[in-house]
Order: structure tokens, then sequence, then C-alpha cells
């Protein structure tokens, strides 16, 4: 686990059986308190507490039994409970004061010495009952001659030696009720005392709206000051722990005093008086095994908000280069450097310098809902690797990994460059909403293929529509030719000319074989097909590998499912049978028609043979009758063809409209999207959504097309069409009512109805497409190239505009804005965002100062729902923004700057971090002073 902050479930307000208002049994030998101890303990993990601090009136003595308990404690197996789970008891004792008359919580540092515990009673001039006594003594206030104040408190003990640094004191803090600070006349006492926080008995139930404000800092009698507020069982036992459902969820990682207090100093981020948000995506780790400048190092990850610091060139940005690269965010393949932009092409000599000319290799451990991802990726072999669950490591392509482990991340200065990157822009809108729109784009691509197909079939059955006009013209012109000489026949017998008649008989017999022959055949590849296809679907077994709720119900309808698939086949091998029969008997009956054609060929030979005058003649009906059998056969075969072709015009033109409709879907969601972009921008960004379309994209499309389809459309033509659809009100109207005047042109020479005139094309025709332009059109745009066009996928591109003046709704285009006000108002909207881990390196260097305020109020909720890893020499966002893990950076020595290190890990609430902090981010304590009494505060 990580060295940062998390939260603990936490009761701070414990009674024990020394308690005068116990409401359990007495406890006064070892051994009753030694098992009421354990079973204490024991209550509280059934209850879910990660620490709990024990806190009689003026006494001290249990806690120690209670301690040994809890570094005891066995888990269900016998085995003891390893240091970092095992539950965190706090020393405490309840005080009572006369003055001011209130109650309140002292609590110390979980290892705080017992040996101390008498001496911290003496400074309170408190004396506890005898270690043996059953109860405590009874409880009077601490007289006002000895603490007259909360002040005092910290006055004595700080005066006392090893205790300064390693207590808290919480007041009693609830609207009303016995003995707390919050009555009348107590405001003086409230603004003066150095508490951070203060405790209720039982839930916090919010209360009046003036007890809110003095809570939340905004009344100037209570001194402006703002306190967090602990809610406690005050456990007497009455019933079990859990059973009070009472608790308050403080982020701290060493058990300390200091911890609690930096706890309660950031109250809107460490604590939590329901079960907090925590995100459920997060980079868990970074093992590199070698760099040339950090060498070996791995670092585990908070959930949260991780920052890391440190000194130029100190190796912030390394690591956060290398978390990127290894998630294949925004790279190419290693070692392509076309097209790349310069943090690309900086990011590949980083990786190509410190990790490939030292064999290194970048593992990332990523968690995605509970489930673990490992990725490796190394430089030199241009491999990566995933690793889910328990399975096996694959290799896999990069755009895998970024489509699977998505981040948002931000090089140096990268915030503020955005405006001039649209796609970079777009990246925001379409990020949050990814899967739907990854949803979307598979049915658009679905419904294109849909669209293409029954566009082809719809050419392509027009095309034998119109073929079979043809032909049947040709059928027509020879079977009059035909007529014509057969009647011109001389010196021939009528019977000769009866038989020489009959054979057009033959002729059609002969063609009514060949449809039944191609009819057969086509039944035949029908049956084949399905018979393969229930074969497949038989071999597949739904049950392997696959877990059920309603094991007897699905059991049932597997069972059904295989029954049908079974019978199914039994029939279809049937089905050949009875197919196989009749072809063989219709065999058998074009035998015996075969003898009585032959019959007749021998009759009608002749015939022919006594027609010497005649031959010519003779040889030109066999000739004609030649070419007319054929084309006979041909227009059967085509209607054979024709008939597979189900697909009508309106069967296209509603897979067109539904592919249209799809994408008009996509841009109403990418709408949305933009709209809830502006809200997370916190109004700093507006958008223009008249002109939505991405009008450069089409441009190109359409100019490629026009220009690989040899239509000599000109480009200022094809720039008027894309301004055309990207002007207009309802753009995805426009276009379908474009590709159909395309349709309508191409399909000129192929339509079976002849047409003298081209196709009226109102749209075309205002935009200046000429005679010519349509000429070319019908003669070179074919099916594929029409689908080409008909089929491109309109890009959703809206202009952003930067709002300078709320009340006066000034605005400027968003590239205008300085790049100050751009990366302000995306930060904010990252921040506003839920999701995918959020990397950023600096954002100080692009971020207005004077929106830090509202930066950190947005730091604290997004931390909530998202990751967050940032390098920074800012203090507000690392300190202020309450870093769960603070990561810093230095050089191995500091006269030579070649060799980097990780110095330490940890939060805050650790002295050292907090010397890092001073001397990197705020240059050292006495500059810090210095600014201090310079700025007068």
């Amino acid at each position: 686990m990580d060295k940062g902050n998390h939260y603990k479930k936490c009761d701070l307000q414990i009674h024990t059986p020394r308690d005068r208002n116990w409401k359990g049994g007495p406890k006064v030998t070892e051994e009753d308190r030694d098992l009421y101890s354990r079973n204490f303990i024991k209550e509280c993990r059934d209850a879910g507490l990660d620490a709990i601090a024990i806190t009689d009136h003026h006494d001290m003595v249990f806690y120690e039994y209670i301690k040994k308990a809890s570094l005891e404690e066995l888990d269900e197996e016998g085995n003891a409970i390893p240091e970092e789970n095992r539950i965190i008891i706090f020393p405490g004792v309840e005080l009572t004061l006369h003055s001011p008359p209130i109650q309140g919580l002292l609590i110390f540092d979980a290892n705080f010495p017992i040996r101390l515990f008498p001496t911290i009673l003496g400074a309170l001039s408190l004396a506890q009952a005898p270690k043996t006594d059953s109860k405590t003594s009874q409880t009077v206030a601490i007289p006002s001659g000895s603490i007259s104040s909360i002040n005092d408190i910290y006055f004595k003990l700080d005066g006392t030696d090893g205790v300064k640094g390693r207590y808290v004191f919480l007041p009693h803090v609830k609207e009303k009720g016995h003995k707390t600070l919050m009555r009348d006349g107590f405001h003086e006492a409230y603004a003066k005392m150095p508490c951070g926080a203060g405790y209720v008995d039982g839930k916090f139930e919010n209360g009046g709206v003036g007890y809110l404000k003095v809570l939340d800092g905004t009344v100037a009698a209570y001194g402006y000051k703002s306190i967090a507020v602990i809610q406690t069982t005050d456990y007497r036992a009455e019933k079990e722990i859990k059973d009070y459902d009472v608790a308050t969820w403080i982020k701290l990682k060493e058990p300390t005093a200091e911890a609690l207090r930096q706890a309660c100093l950031a109250k809107e981020s460490r604590i939590s008086l329901t079960v907090p948000e925590i995100p459920n995506t997060f980079i868990e780790k970074i093992d590199v095994t070698n760099s040339a400048f950090l060498s070996k190092f791995d670092l585990d990850f908070n959930p949260q908000l991780n920052s890391i610091i440190g000194g130029r060139g100190s190796g912030k940005s390394t690591i956060l280069e290398y978390l990127r690269w290894a998630l294949c965010d925004q790279t190419e393949k290693f070692g392509s450097d076309e097209a790349k932009t310069e943090i690309e092409r900086k990011r590949n000599s980083l990786i190509e310098k410190t990790l490939k000319e030292v064999d290194g290799e970048v593992r990332v451990f990523f968690n995605v809902n509970g489930t673990r991802h490992i990725i490796k990726r190394n430089p030199k072999s241009e491999e990566v690797k995933l690793k889910i669950g328990d399975e096996e490591f694959q290799s896999v392509r990069p755009s895998q990994i970024s489509n699977l482990l998505p981040i948002q991340a931000y090089s140096q200065k990268q915030l503020s460059s955005i405006s001039i990157r649209p796609d970079e822009l777009k990246r925001f809108i379409v990020q949050p909403i990814a899967n739907e729109i990854e949803e979307i784009d598979k049915q658009i691509e679905s419904a294109s293929k849909k669209t293409r197909t029954d566009y082809l079939k719809l050419s392509s059955s027009k095309k034998i529509e119109s073929d079979i006009k043809n032909n049947s013209l040709d059928i027509k012109s020879f079977k009059l030719q035909i007529e014509e000489l057969k009647g011109g026949l001389k010196g021939i017998s009528e019977d000769d000319k009866k038989t020489i008649d009959r054979a057009k008989f033959y002729v059609n017999e002969k063609n009514r074989l060949d449809e039944i022959n191609l009819e057969y055949s086509t039944v035949n590849d029908g049956i084949s097909e399905l018979k393969e296809l229930v074969e497949k679907l038989n071999g597949i077994s739904l049950e392997e590998g696959v877990e059920y709720e309603n094991i007897e119900k699905f059991k049932l309808i597997n069972d059904e499912r295989n029954k049908y698939l079974k019978d199914l086949l039994e029939n279809l091998t049937n089905l050949e049978k009875t197919h196989l029969n009749s072809e063989t008997t219709i065999e058998t009956l074009i035998k015996d028609w075969d003898i009585l054609k032959i019959e007749f060929q021998k009759e009608y030979l002749k015939a022919k043979e006594k027609t010497t005058s005649s031959q010519a003649t003779l040889n030109g009906i066999k000739e004609l009758e030649g070419k007319l059998e054929k084309l006979e056969l041909i227009i059967r075969q085509k209607k054979v063809e024709l008939s597979s072709y189900t697909v009508t015009e309106l069967d296209f033109s509603t897979s067109l409209k539904d592919f249209i409709k799809l994408q008009d879907l996509k841009i109403n969601k990418l709408k949305e999207s933009t709209e809830f972009f502006t809200k997370l921008s916190d109004g700093l960004i507006k958008v223009d959504f008249s002109k939505i379309i991405n009008a450069n994209n089409l441009s190109k499309s359409l100019i490629s097309l026009f220009s690989g389809s040899s239509l000599n459309i000109p480009k200022a033509r094809s720039i008027q069409l894309t301004e055309f659809v990207s002007n207009s009100e309802d753009s995805l109207k426009n276009w379908l009512e474009i590709i159909l005047e395309f349709k309508l042109l191409s399909e000129f020479n192929i339509n079976p109805e002849s047409q003298n005139e081209y196709p009226h094309s109102p749209i075309l025709d205002s935009l200046g497409f000429s005679i010519a332009n349509k000429k070319k059109i019908t003669e070179n745009l074919n099916s594929n190239n029409f689908l080409d066009i008909a089929t491109i996928s309109l890009d959703f591109l809206p202009k952003f505009k930067y709002q300078t003046n709320n009340q006066m709704e000034d605005e400027i285009p968003f590239e205008d804005a300085s790049a100050g006000q751009q990366a302000t108002a995306l930060l904010n909207v990252l921040l506003n965002q839920n999701g995918f881990p959020l990397i950023i390196d600096q954002p100080e260097d692009d971020i207005d100062n004077r929106a830090i305020e509202k930066i950190i109020k947005n730091l604290w909720n997004s931390k909530k729902h998202r990751q967050i890893i940032f390098s920074s020499h800012n203090a507000n966002l690392v300190v202020n923004g309450d870093s769960e893990l603070v990561i810093c950076c230095d050089y191995n020595e500091t006269s030579n700057q070649t060799k980097g290190q990780i110095k330490h890990e940890g939060s805050i609430d650790k002295k050292e971090i907090r010397d890092e902090i001073t001397s990197i981010m705020e240059g050292g304590e006495r500059a810090f002073k210095l600014r201090k009494e310079k700025y007068g505060f």
C-alpha cells in the first residue's frame, strides 16, 4: 500500500467499565479486564472500526488493557493481525472544565508513553482513582484556578516534557445540550481556542442556520473560525457498538494527534460523517526496472491526490512521462517520428535515452473496480504486455491499453496549448461519454455496412433489370426475324414445315429444363449452407466456463435449444435425402426427354435436307434460334439472380436514414456533453452550436473522393458544398438530400427506365454544379464510389468561446483567450469531471493564480471521484489541496545533479514531508516567515 493518507473509520469517544454511567457489569480483576478488552476489540472489528479513542472522565487506566488486546488480536485462523490492519487505539481522557463550563476530549498519539499519563493528569490538576478500583473518581470540574480557558490546556501541556505536538483537544460543540461550547455567551472562548474541531455525541444532525454559519466560519463574533465536527458514539455498552451506527471517517496514515490536527484543518477533504467516496479506477503503482537518471525505482500511488515535488530537474516530469508512455497515452509506435508533436518527440527522446539505452522497462499496476491490470512496456523490444487479474501476460497493441485503461494526461504547458489543437479540446467532450460514443460508433459502423450492402444489392438488381430489359428487346427482335424467315421458306412440304416449326418447342423445353436445374442447384446450396450453420451452432456449448444464478431455469433453456438444433439437423439431413431423391428422379426424366429430343433432331435433319432451295434461310433461322436460346437462358439466370436481391428502394432508403439518424444521435450526445462541459468550466467556456460540423474534415473527404472518382469537380465547388452543409441549421438533413441527388445521377445510366434529361438536383444546381459536372458524375460515379460519399460519417466540432465577463456576457473566441485563462477554465473542467485518472505535469505553469482558491475547492471534490497525480512547485495545490500522498524527488548529491532519487513519500502529517515542502515550495522557513511579515498577515 502507498505511504499516504487513507480514510479510517473512527470513534473518538469510547468509555470503559470504569465509567460511572457504564451499563455493563464491573471489570476489576486483571483477567476480567483482559477478557473484556479482547471481546471489545472483536466488537470493534465487527463494527468495521479502524481507530478508537479511550476517553473516560478524568481517567486513563483502561487504555492499556484495550491497547494490549489490539496488539494481541488474532484472525479467524489464529494468526496475528498484521500491524497495518490492527485497530488503532488512541489514549485519551474526557475533561470537564469549570472555565469555560464545557466538556471536551483530549486525545494523544496512539504510541504515547503510558508512563507520561500521570504527568499529564497532574498538569491538569487531576487525580484518577486507584487502578484497582472498579470506577473512576466522582467527576469534578477542573477549577478555573488550574485551567481558566481552553488555551490554558495547551499552555499546561506544551510546557510538559514530551507532550507538545502529541495531543489534540476537541470541545463539545453540539448545538444544544450538556456542557457544549455552542451555548450563548461562549463566542469569545470559541474564537480564541486553538482547536480545529469539536465533537458531538451521536449523529451530527446539522442544526439551525446560525449554528451552521458559526461552524463554517462566517460569523464575526466567533472570529470567523471554521471547525470540523467529529461525531462519536459516547459508547457505554448500552448496546453493541455497531448498533449505534455512528462513526467519523478521518483520513490519516500515522496514528498521531498531528494527523488528527491536520485532518481537522482540511475538513472538506479529510473528514467525512458518512461512508466516503473513493475512486474505483486508479493507478496503483509504477515499477521501473532501470533508468539513466532515477535508476531502479517503484512508487505506490494513492487512489486520490498524489503530488510529486522536487527541485528543477529532479525527476518529477520523468516519472509522469514514464506513466503516460507505459499506459500508451497519446503515443504512436515507438521509433516513428512522423507527424509527432513536440511533446511526443520529447517523450520519445526521454524514453530512448533514459530507458532504452539502459535496458529499462516500465511496469504499471492499474486497478479497475477491484481488478488489477499489470502493463509491461519495453522500449527495446517495442513490446506491450498486459496481465488481467490472475491470467497470464499477453502481448497487446498500444491502442488496446489506451482503450481499456484510459487516462487524461497533460505535459508541462500542454493545457494552455490545447486551443490550437481542436481534436484535443474535443477530447474533453468525448472522454466523459467515451463508452456511449464507442457504442454509437459501433452502431454507425454496422449501419454503414448495411447501407453499403443494401445499395450494392439494389444497384445490382437495377443493373440486372436493365440488362433483362435490353435482352428482352433482342429476344423480341430475334423472334420476329425467325417468323419472317420461316414465312419465306420455299420448296418445302407442309409436314416438313411442321417438323421444322416444332424446333421452337424443344428450345422452350430445353430452357425450362435449364431453369429447373438452376433451381435445384440453388436449393441444394441453401440446404448445405443452412446445415453447415446448424452443425456449427450444435457444436457450441453454452455451459462451459459460465456460471448462472438461475441454474435450473437455464438448464431447461439450454436443453430446449439443444433439442431444437438436433431436430433441425435431423430434418435437414432428411431434406438432403428428399432433395437427392427428387434430383435423381428429375435426371432420369431428363434422360427420357433427351431420347425424345434425339428422335426429333433426326426428323428435323431429314426435313431440312429435303429443302435444298432454302438452306441459307434455314441456316439463318438456326443461327437466330441459337442466339435466342442463349439469350433466354441468360434472362432466366438473371431472373434467378434477381430473385436473390430482395432489397427495394424503400429498404435502402431506410438503411441510409438509419445511418444518418445514428449520426444525429451521436451529435446530440456530444451536444449534451458539450453543454455539461460548459457547466464544468464554471461558466468560463461557452459553445456556439450554430456550426457543429467539422467542415475541414468533410471538405478533405469530398475533395479526395471526387478526385479518386475522376469527377473533375473543382476544389472550390467541394468547399462550397461543405460550407452549405456545415452552415445549415439542419446539417444532416441537407447532407442526406445531397446524397440522394448524387444517387440519382450515379444511377442515370443503369436505370431500367430510359431518361432524356439528368435528374432534378436543386441543391447541386444551387451550388454551381454544371451540366458537364453532372455528365461526369453519371459516367464515372459507380456504386462503390457513390457509397464512399454516402457513408461519410460527419464529424462534430463546435466553436468554443471564453466568457470574459459573466454579467455582461462578453465573449471572445477560446483561442484568443490568454494561456492562463484557457488553462484555468480547462483545469476546472478536468477537476469537475469524474472518471479516469488525471495526470498533469506542473499545472501551475498554465493557470491563473488568482483562480487558485476555486481550483482548490474543485480539487477537494474531484479526488472523491477520480485519481489525480500532479507534479508541482505550487504549495497551494499540494498543501491546501490536501494531497493524500506527497512524493519528494531530489538529487543523490546536491553537487552532482546527474542522478536522482525518491527521497521521501508520505503525507503532510509527517515532519519530513512538511520540511521538504517548506524547503522546496516556500524557499525555507525563514523566507516563508519573512514574506508573512512583509504581507502584514
